[in-house]
């Protein structure tokens, strides 16, 4: 009895696409959220100086840093995860 391939690569193509399409939205939305960034501060020390570090800090000590990664991202949705945890580290 032969096999029906056809189901079975129908279904492997619409996974594929469905990957590759939730691939391309969350490079799309990095990149919106790396050049919101980059045209919002001049430099990582211009950002650090915009945000209120002792509250931050706070945060961080009594909640710990996810805590404090979140009160970033409530002020600065656009902000990278990567720039808002090194910043949390550097406080």
């Amino acid at each position: 009895m032969p096999i029906r391939r056809t189901p079975v690569l129908l279904g492997c193509c619409v996974v594929l696409g469905t990957v590759f399409l939730g691939a391309a939205e969350v490079y799309k939305d990095r990149r919106r959220k790396r050049e919101w960034y980059e045209s919002t501060f001049a430099s990582f020390e211009e950002l650090r100086a915009a945000v209120d570090e002792p509250a931050l800090r706070r945060t961080r000590d009594e909640r710990g840093t996810a805590a404090a990664l979140l009160q970033l991202q409530r002020t600065y949705p656009s902000l990278p995860i990567a720039v808002a945890a090194r910043l949390i580290k550097s406080l």
